[in-house]
């Protein structure tokens, strides 16, 4: 019809520009169905989809042909003389090869639309997996993180009511420290990562509260070396570590622990030295907790060892750092 009646006839570029925008026309109903039906069973969206060929081909051979060659004939009256007239080229749906081409052509369309739809629900299931995974990482990191033993809140209250009938001015630097344990592991261990010094200042709460609790058979020393001020790190890891080597021993008498925290670089080497057992050893075994918890943590960051000449666990660990350290 553009060849007929345009001012000059079109390129093949043209006619497959026109024709690739009635495709995109035609294609829309038969999506439309399919899309409808798409969550119904494999016979019903069959049945379906057969129904409204039936019925999409009924009216592309009747009422579309007929439309196309009404406004066709009345263009050539219009724009042409008697001998130059030409007959409208229609498709017949009498004809088994019109018929035979138009169900290529739909069941073409229509396998667009399930390739499409196949690689849509994919990529939503593939969505829906990371998103469950990443869900399921959280809650084993949360899981995985240390939390302080109930124990050392009901050993630290014993302590404070005995202090508080003996000497109650006494009680007060206690409290204190009390208080400011509570409000990191409430507050600031809620973050994924935290100050290095906030988690020294922490640790160092714990152990003087740790030394001071009646029924403690362990007494800690700390020792901080190197610069630490840009690193981060999990919050209460070094709590959690060393809370884990003291509970797996026996007590039979006081024991003293030296703990040193060195610091180079992005780098921090935290040694336990003192009386340490044999269970020490089993906690850094592969699929242990503490190898367990630091691989979801920091996974390939980290190293440890225990020294059994010098009675020192050693671990090694590859911390964060701020922007621009």
């Amino acid at each position: 019809m553009l060849n007929n009646f345009g001012a000059k006839p079109i390129s093949i570029i043209e006619i497959h520009l026109v024709m690739w925008f009635f495709q995109c026309l035609l294609i829309v109903p038969i999506w439309w169905v399919a899309r409808l039906v798409s969550n119904k069973g494999i016979f019903v969206q069959i049945l379906i989809n057969v129904g409204f060929y039936i019925v999409y081909t009924y009216v592309w051979f009747g009422p579309v042909q007929e439309a196309i060659g009404y406004l066709y004939n009345h263009l050539v009256q219009v724009t042409r003389t008697g001998n130059s007239r030409m007959v409208a080229v229609l498709d017949n749906g009498a004809i088994y090869s019109y018929l035979n081409y138009q169900l290529l052509k739909h069941a073409f369309r229509l396998s667009w639309f399930y390739l499409a739809a196949y690689f849509y629900n994919y990529r939503q299931e593939e969505k829906k997996r990371i998103e469950l995974a990443i869900a399921n990482k959280v809650l084993q990191l949360k899981m995985l993180k240390w939390h302080l033993n109930p124990s050392f809140y009901f050993n630290t209250l014993h302590y404070l009511q005995q202090v508080a009938k003996e000497k109650p001015l006494n009680a007060a630097a206690p409290i204190l420290q009390l208080a400011k344990v509570m409000e990191y592991v409430i507050y600031e261990a809620k973050e994924k990562l935290i100050d290095v010094k906030k988690e020294i200042q922490f640790l160092n709460n714990y152990i003087q509260l740790k030394n001071l609790q009646l029924v403690n058979h362990s007494a800690f020393e700390t020792e901080v070396t190197g610069e630490h001020q840009k690193l981060k790190i999990a919050p209460l890891l070094l709590t959690g570590i060393i809370d884990e080597i003291i509970q797996s021993e026996i007590f039979t008498e006081k024991k003293k622990y030296k703990i040193k925290l060195q610091f180079s670089g992005i780098e921090m080497q935290l040694i336990v030295k003192g009386d340490l057992g044999e269970q020490t050893k089993m906690l850094i075994l592969p699929g242990g907790i503490l190898d367990m918890r630091l691989k979801e943590l920091y996974p390939g960051s980290f190293s440890f060892h225990y020294l059994v000449d010098s009675n020192q666990f050693k671990l090694s660990l590859k911390l964060d750092a701020e922007s621009g350290f």
